[in-house]
């Protein structure tokens, strides 16, 4: 478990068991934001389906190169963040949604500083993030946290193209 602030959510690496919990905070962090909300531009009920899917959690939940942590409050997850080997020096903070109605709350913060504090375990020298050029409240949480833009850029979500800024942090 990370240590989190005060009142902020539990915060801890998924496990196996943690799958059906984490679908349900998919399937409601997507109907709370709708499909065009930052961190699900161009997503549809298909890939809600697929990211919940046993697989795909079982891939995303841990390893070398992954790891996945979740924001508990009680026995509800309200948040997940999710990281990948970028290479050798650097780790990507790769995804990282809050639940509409915890926003606000710190649960973005900690999900953030438990995934720095697992880069610097792993020896990594750096974390990358990349989010929405629309979401500025993403960009003000890890600006907090020590992160610095470095370039805008599109990626392709599906067939959506969706510009994006790439921030930058030592760990």
């Amino acid at each position: 478990m990370v240590a989190s602030p005060p009142d902020a959510p539990a915060v801890r690496e998924a496990v196996e068991s943690d799958r059906d919990a984490f679908a349900e905070f998919c399937w409601a962090a997507w109907h709370q934001a709708g499909p065009d909300a930052p961190g699900f531009a161009g997503a549809t009920e298909e890939d809600i389906v697929e990211l919940t899917s046993p697989a795909a959690f079982a891939e995303r939940i841990g390893g070398p190169d992954r790891w996945m942590f979740l924001a508990w409050e009680g026995s509800r997850v309200v948040g997940f963040a999710a990281t990948r080997h970028h290479d050798d020096a650097t780790v990507e903070l790769a995804g990282i949604i809050v639940l509409a109605s915890s926003g606000g709350t710190g649960v973005g913060t900690a999900l953030v500083d438990a995934a720095i504090e697992k880069g610097r375990e792993g020896r990594h020298q750096s974390m990358i993030v990349r989010t929405e050029t629309t979401n500025h409240a993403a960009r003000s949480v890890y600006e907090a946290r020590g992160f610095t833009y470095i370039r805008t850029t599109v990626e392709q979500v599906g067939d959506v193209p969706v510009e994006v800024w790439e921030l930058s942090r030592p760990l």
